[in-house]
């Protein structure tokens, strides 16, 4: 498949879901900006994770039928990421169980599937080799045309083997050598939330991938806790346009808050095109313009160091206030979609810095 880029759901926090009104309004959006697919993983969606041998209750699974036919309509592809979780044989027990998943899947019918064997534990003998057989059988299973994988070590980071142990000496090659040249490999770059990518690194994995890396991209993220206190909103950087020649594909990991975040990814949709005569803090000006219209737009142009740089866990009872009445005074539907989501942010300020009474 040639390069193609797209958003990937894949939130951990269980206290913040997106509805479906935003996935659905997802559709319309990736069509808007050229992104060319959509792939459902949230981490809290246990039936895809910890409880995957249950199939999910009826109306959700309605429902995800339901979104995968809007992004259809709307001419994006429509994918699922599954967890195995803790699948390490294939024996007679778990293929049937796998086989019974799949099916399901399949009566949602995505055109992509993500297996993915990120965030826990899979302390086994053997493991690239056994993860591309239960990948490969996985893929075997499905209907999807696309299928995309995540292995336990995802990354250079060595946080991941201070949380999963220390990674096979080979892992990467041996990933590379087993596993079928039609699956694609996810990869979050140097760190787990990385802040840029060069030819360099990425030539380097994709050698021992013996495939181009395809990117998992934890930006605009913030569902990590250390995290939610900031609104990522500004423009990617540290994504040159030659991405495009460097990787197979590029997925990006939004918000807690998805309206916000279709402001950073239309910059990224429009770094792609644009390529060299793209400029950061136009491409943002812009992007603010078009979704949130002229004064919210510099409503949140004005105040983008609080929002996305100082964050809400240093700000003073006089910013916090301000701040409200700020966005409090929009009241159009297409704006208070943006506006909504500040105004949660703000509201879950809890406790003041003990500077509370120093003077704005």
């Amino acid at each position: 498949m040639a390069f193609t880029v797209g958003v990937i759901e894949g939130m951990y926090d269980e206290k913040h879901s997106w509805t479906w009104e935003a996935r659905h309004a997802y559709a319309g959006f990736c069509a808007r900006h050229a992104f060319d697919f959509f792939i459902y993983a949230p981490k809290n969606d246990p039936y895809l994770r910890e409880k995957w041998q249950l199939p999910w209750p009826d109306e959700h699974l309605e429902q995800l039928k339901r979104l995968s036919n809007t992004f259809r309509e709307k001419g994006v592809k429509f994918g699922i990421g599954f967890t195995p979780f803790e699948v390490t044989e294939l024996d007679d027990t778990t293929r049937q169980a796998l086989k019974a998943k799949i099916a399901l899947i399949n009566s949602i019918n995505p055109t992509m599937l993500s297996i993915l064997f990120d965030d826990f534990s899979n302390n086994v003998a053997n493991l690239a080799q056994k993860q591309s057989d239960i990948a490969e059988f996985i893929a075997g299973e499905s209907t999807a045309k696309h299928f995309q994988m995540v292995g336990t070590f995802y990354s250079r980071d060595l946080l991941l083997e201070r949380v999963y142990g220390k990674k096979p000496p080979h892992y990467w090659s041996e990933l590379g050598a087993a596993l079928d040249p039609a699956i694609d490999i996810f990869w979050t770059g140097d760190h787990v939330i990385s802040l840029g990518y060069d030819e360099e690194g990425l030539s380097e994995i994709a050698e021992c991938f013996q495939r181009k890396p395809f990117l998992w991209d934890n930006y605009p993220v913030n569902d990590p806790k250390w995290l939610q206190h900031r609104l990522p909103v500004y423009t990617f950087t540290g994504r040159p346009w030659q991405l495009s020649r460097w990787c197979g594909g590029h997925a990006v990991n939004p918000m807690i808050q998805p309206y916000l975040s279709m402001i950073p990814l239309a910059t990224l949709a429009e770094s792609y095109r644009q390529k060299d005569q793209f400029i950061v803090h136009s491409a943002f000006k812009s992007a603010l313009k078009s979704l949130c219209g002229k004064d919210l737009a510099k409503e949140i142009h004005d105040n983008i160091i609080q929002l996305a740089h100082e964050g809400r866990s240093s700000f003073l009872p006089g910013t916090v206030k301000r701040l409200k009445s700020t966005f409090s005074q929009f009241t159009r539907p297409e704006e208070q979609r943006f506006t909504s989501e500040i105004l949660s942010w703000l509201r879950s300020i809890d406790h003041p810095p003990h500077n509370a009474d120093a003077p704005q």
